[in-house]
C-alpha cells in the first residue's frame, strides 16, 4: 500500500513538474543585421523575440561607428513587452560617444501610457498600442496604419508602398523604409541626421530555439 501511495505521489509530482515546464516554456528567435553606409559595414544589429504564454518581448541592440568629420559611436538598446498583443512597456536607451542621448520609457497602467525621458516625466498617451518600431522586424505591418515610436514617444503613420515595402515619415523629417520577405524584415533603409544607412538581414546566422 505504501508503495502504491508513493508511486501515485511521484506520478502527481512528475505531472505537475511537466505541466509547469510546458506552461513556462520560452521560444526565442534572433535576427541579425549588418549596418551599411556607402557599401561599407559600420556596425551590427541584433533583434530578439521571445514568446512565453501570452507575453511577447523584443530586445533590440545595435552598435555602429560612423566617421563624418569625426568618429561617432552610437549604441542603442531597446526593450519592448507586449501582453495579449497590447504594449505593456517600451524602453529605449541610446548613447553617442559614451554620452547619454536618449532614455525613454512608456509604461501601460491599464488606462493609458505614462511617458518619461532622460529629463523625467514626459506626459502620457491615451490609447492602446498594438505595434511599435521594435516589433516591425518580426512582423510585417500589413494593414496597420500607425506604429509607436520608442524614440519620439508617439504614434507615427506607416505607409504601404507596395506588397512588401512600407515607409515611416518621422517627425524630424527623416524617413525609414522597411522591406519584407515571408513576413520578416530583410532590409531597412534609414535616412538619419548623420548618414543614409541600410540594415541588411544576415540570412545565415538567424535562428530559433
Amino acid at each position: 500500500m505504501k508503495t502504491i501511495k508513493a508511486f501515485l505521489f511521484f506520478s502527481i509530482m512528475l505531472n505537475n513538474y511537466l505541466q509547469a515546464n510546458i506552461t513556462t516554456s520560452i521560444t526565442k528567435e534572433y535576427l541579425n543585421y549588418s549596418i551599411i553606409k556607402d557599401d561599407r559595414t559600420i556596425g551590427n544589429i541584433r533583434v530578439e523575440r521571445s514568446l512565453k504564454d501570452d507575453i511577447t518581448e523584443y530586445l533590440f541592440e545595435s552598435r555602429a561607428k560612423v566617421k563624418i568629420l569625426y568618429s561617432i559611436e552610437i549604441y542603442d538598446k531597446m526593450g519592448v513587452t507586449f501582453k495579449q498583443n497590447i504594449l505593456q512597456q517600451a524602453k529605449l536607451y541610446r548613447t553617442m560617444n559614451g554620452k547619454l542621448k536618449v532614455n525613454n520609457t512608456a509604461t501601460w497602467n491599464g488606462n493609458f501610457y505614462t511617458l518619461s525621458d532622460k529629463d523625467g516625466a514626459n506626459g502620457s498617451l491615451k490609447q492602446s498600442i498594438f505595434s511599435s518600431t521594435a516589433s516591425l522586424y518580426f512582423n510585417e505591418p500589413g494593414n496597420i496604419k500607425s506604429v509607436f515610436s520608442e524614440k519620439f514617444q508617439k504614434m507615427i503613420p506607416i505607409q504601404k508602398i507596395n506588397s512588401q515595402k512600407y515607409r515611416i515619415n518621422l517627425p524630424n523629417g527623416n524617413t525609414t523604409t522597411y522591406t519584407y520577405s515571408g513576413g520578416i524584415c530583410t532590409l531597412v533603409e534609414a535616412n538619419t541626421d548623420f548618414a543614409n544607412l541600410k540594415f541588411v538581414l544576415d540570412t545565415t546566422s538567424n535562428k530559433t530555439h
